[in-house]
């Protein structure tokens, strides 16, 4: 299988006043192509700041980031900003919908930002993730008008719209019950095995084990346990470029 997510020796470390506060402490992570994964660990175990290293919006202090088998550490701002366009999608647990647009504007203006145009192709991809999330007949309305369920299933389609490689989701049942906590993950497994899209879910919530192939466990920065079902020595140690989907 395809690596298309790779970190080598991955620290970061924060200025805290005159304290160096070391959140990333030589993290060495392989990532397939299509992989659905968790990243666990409490509040400050370094998982959060993982997830912003691995979605191009933070550098490191060293090591590396592959993606695509391409190096981005020593990217400048304008190239970051270009990966996550082209590469990344994300879901936070606030949903950041605008809340003066409907859904479907929402989901729109991401697509403008990433420049998709409009077309059958893309429209046909977008019916097939609203019907997924079920969510088709929610487009016209705005966020107010919707439950915290379906506007983070809103949240989804935006992120997903644009065929990402790489799908992060920072707490994304944080602010949900229980109920479309279950709905959402189950969601998110679907997407994952329909579109290929590799899924990485960083949280505290034990429960999305059950949802993922995957478990990094963190503490105090630095990857404690990672049950990943192919051992390295069945791979190529050359990390090779992946197709988005």
């Amino acid at each position: 299988m395809n690596i298309l997510l790779e970190t080598i020796a991955l620290q970061k470390i924060y200025k805290v006043g005159k304290i160096d506060v070391e959140a990333l402490r030589g993290v060495n992570l392989r990532i397939r192509q299509g992989e659905l994964l968790a990243i666990m660990g409490p509040s400050g175990c370094g998982k959060s700041t993982l997830m912003h290293v691995l979605g191009a919006m933070a550098r490191p202090t060293s090591g590396k980031v592959m993606i695509d088998g391409e190096n981005i550490t020593g990217m400048t701002d304008n190239q970051l900003t270009a990966i996550r366009r082209k590469k990344i999608g994300f879901v936070f647990q606030k949903f950041n919908l605008l809340p003066t647009l409907t859904a479907r504007a929402n989901i729109e203006v991401a697509q403008h930002i990433h420049g998709q145009a409009a077309g059958s192709d893309h429209d046909q991809h977008l019916a097939k993730i609203l019907q997924l999330l079920m969510i088709e007949e929610k487009m016209g309305r705005k966020p107010f008008e919707l439950s915290g369920g379906e506007q983070q299933r809103v949240a989804v389609a935006r992120a997903i719209a644009n065929r990402p490689a790489i799908l992060l989701a920072d707490e994304p049942t944080g602010s949900l019950d229980s109920k479309n906590s279950e709905i959402v993950l189950n969601m998110f497994r679907e997407l994952n095995r329909r579109f290929k899209q590799t899924t990485i879910l960083v949280t505290h919530n034990p429960e999305l084990v059950a949802y993922t192939d995957r478990v990094i466990e963190m503490r105090d920065g630095v990857v404690v346990s990672d049950n990943d079902p192919i051992p390295r020595d069945t791979e190529s140690e050359l990390v090779q470029p992946a197709r988005s989907v």
